[in-house]
C-alpha cells in the first residue's frame, strides 16, 4: 500500500481507540491511565480538546512523510510534560523536597493548585503519548516510535532527574554531586532527539483504519470534528 496521508478525523478515531484498548491492557500503568481519563468526564474532555489540537497540527501537514515527522516532533515534546510528575513518582519525593521542586517550576504559587495542575498535565501528556506511539507503530509502521523514541525518553529523563536532584540539593544547601553531569546529559538528550526527528521515513503505508465513528463516552466536548482536512 502506498504511503497515505491521514486526516484529522481518522487520527482522532484511532487515538480514542488506543485509549479504550488500554483499559484491557496487561500493563497496570496503562490501565490506570485509561481509567483516569475515561472515567472522569471533565478530564476526558480536557484530554480530548488537547489531543484534538495536536492531531490538527499533524493533519494540516500536506505530505505523508511530513505528517510522520510532525508526529515524532509532537511526541518528543510530550516527554517534557511528563518529566516532573514522573520524577516525583519514581523517586517518591514528598514533603519539603516536593514543595521545593514545585517552587522551581511554578514559583511562589499556591502549592496545592500547582500539584493538581501538574498532575493533570502529566495525565494529558501521557495519554497523548500512548496514542501517538500507537499511531506511529501500528498505523504508519514507523520504527522510530520504538527504540529511537525510547532512547530519547530515557536520555531526557536522565537529564531531568539530575536537574531535579541538583535543585533539591541547593534547597537543602548541599553541593550537588552530580552538577558536572548536567551539560553532558543535556547534550546527549538533544542528540537523541535530533536523531529521532531526522531519521528517514519508511515507505510502508498506513495500517487498517476504523472507518465508522463509535459513540463517544462523553460526546465530542463541543469539538468540530468535521474540520478534518479531508
Amino acid at each position: 500500500m502506498a504511503l497515505g496521508r491521514l486526516n484529522h478525523w481518522l487520527l482522532m478515531e484511532e487515538s480514542e481507540h488506543r485509549i479504550e484498548l488500554a483499559i484491557r491492557s496487561e500493563s497496570e500503568i496503562e490501565r490506570n491511565l485509561a481509567h483516569r481519563i475515561l472515567d472522569n468526564e471533565k478530564r476526558h474532555r480536557a484530554w480530548e480538546s488537547s489531543h484534538y489540537r495536536l492531531m490538527k497540527s499533524i493533519a494540516e501537514v500536506p505530505t505523508p512523510r511530513g505528517q510522520i515527522r510532525r508526529l515524532r516532533q509532537v511526541t518528543s515534546s510530550l516527554t517534557n510534560s511528563q518529566a516532573l510528575f514522573r520524577y516525583l513518582r519514581d523517586n517518591h519525593v514528598t514533603g519539603a523536597r516536593r514543595r521545593a521542586l514545585f517552587s522551581v517550576f511554578y514559583g511562589p504559587s499556591d502549592y496545592v493548585n500547582a500539584v493538581l495542575k501538574e498532575h493533570d498535565r502529566f495525565l494529558t501528556a501521557a495519554s497523548s503519548s500512548l496514542c501517538n506511539a500507537y499511531l506511529g507503530v501500528t498505523i504508519w509502521h514507523d520504527p522510530c516510535f520504538q527504540d529511537p523514541l525510547i532512547d530519547y525518553e530515557e536520555a531526557y529523563f536522565s537529564y531531568f532527574s539530575v536537574f531535579c536532584d541538583c535543585a533539591i540539593a541547593e534547597h537543602e544547601r548541599r553541593e550537588p554531586s552530580t552538577r558536572s553531569l548536567l551539560l553532558l546529559l543535556k547534550e546527549e538528550a538533544m542528540r537523541k532527539r535530533a536523531d529521532l526527528l531526522s531519521a528517514p521515513c519508511g515507505l510502508h503505508g498506513p495500517g487498517r483504519l476504523r472507518r465508522s465513528r463509535r459513540e463517544r463516552r462523553f460526546g465530542t466536548a463541543g469539538l468540530s470534528l468535521a474540520d478534518t482536512n479531508l
